[in-house]
């Protein structure tokens, strides 16, 4: 009896699939590392006007009962603080505010919902909204606190080419925006978005991805057949089909970018949403701050970032 190995064949495809994408030879890595040990920190009243913090979920493929029952269908910005407590994005917004009070702080930060459909064009219509909610929050920030807010975008996998459809959007000065920081955790990289890291509308950009994640890659993406150039005969235009995502941006000097391992181990696409990874999360962008400030992002020092994290374990 012939034994059937397409199973295996098809396991093997997606190991690969999974892994050499992100295979980059050592000379080309930069490796650090980092020990974290979670505890809960005092909270601190800002004196002045406190920093604004927004998530953006991913893709919602099967579950998603919180954007029909307390979004009631539609994208929009909300306060965490009217959650319930036990929801996921609250319980994700607590753990950042109890490891980094002095980054986060509950009365200013905001859950962004949006359809969570794998399609370009729904990912554009949330940019819309999201662009639209931020033109009122920030207008009403200032009207509180007379100053321009400072924010800082959480995103998870297609969360972030939510966020980055952003820079698409035309405005004029009257309401302009401005991000201080964009965290991108297991942004699939596509054509369509990729460029956007360069916009003025981000300040600085953060993209952590890990080698096991094999979601983040197979995020598919269309390209569009060049039926209008003319310099191409017409039997060897590209076709319509499906492709890949990657997992890493072109080089610019305002993203940092680098491969997380947790114990040894790289991590899932669902782990970097996880409140486990909340809780060390702040710990990791301080890092990586000052590994930027001693190792500048340039052309010439374009080198792989590999950040080895323990936790609650001791140098």
């Amino acid at each position: 009896m012939k034994k059937n190995i397409a199973p295996q064949i098809i396991c093997t495809y997606f190991f690969f699939l999974c892994i050499l994408p992100s295979c980059i030879h050592k000379r080309y890595i930069d490796k650090q590392i980092l020990y974290v040990s979670p505890e809960k920190k005092h909270p601190i009243k800002h004196i002045q006007a406190p920093p604004v913090t927004i998530w953006v979920h991913g893709t919602l493929m099967f579950y998603k009962p919180f954007y029909y029952n307390i979004f009631n269908s539609k994208s929009c910005l909300i306060p965490t603080t009217l959650l319930p407590y036990n929801h996921k994005l609250r319980l994700i917004s607590d753990a950042l505010i109890e490891q980094d009070p002095a980054s986060f702080t509950p009365e200013e930060f905001y859950a962004f919902c949006w359809s969570g459909k794998l399609q370009a064009f729904e990912r554009k219509e949330a940019a819309k909204k999201l662009h639209e909610d931020l033109i009122t929050l920030i207008d009403t920030y200032q009207k509180k606190y007379n100053c321009y807010p400072v924010i800082r975008i959480i995103t998870h996998s297609h969360g972030g080419n939510v966020v980055l459809n952003m820079a698409k959007i035309k405005t004029d000065a009257l309401h302009s925006i401005s991000i201080q920081s964009l965290v991108l955790l297991a942004c699939p990289v596509q054509e369509n978005t990729q460029h956007l890291i360069s916009s003025p509308l981000f300040k600085k950009i953060y993209s952590l991805y890990s080698s096991f994640d094999l979601i983040q890659i197979i995020a598919p993406q269309l390209k569009r057949k060049q039926r209008n150039d003319t310099s191409i005969p017409k039997e060897k235009r590209p076709y319509k089909k499906p492709a890949f995502s990657s997992r890493i941006f072109p080089h610019h000097p305002n993203i940092i970018q680098a491969k997380i391992k947790i114990n040894n181990y790289p991590i899932s696409h669902t782990h970097f949403s996880s409140i486990q990874f909340a809780e060390i999360l702040p710990s990791i962008l301080k890092k990586l701050d000052s590994w930027h400030e001693t190792h500048p992002n340039t052309q010439e020092n374009n080198r792989y970032k590999l950040l080895c994290i323990y936790k609650n374990k001791k140098r």
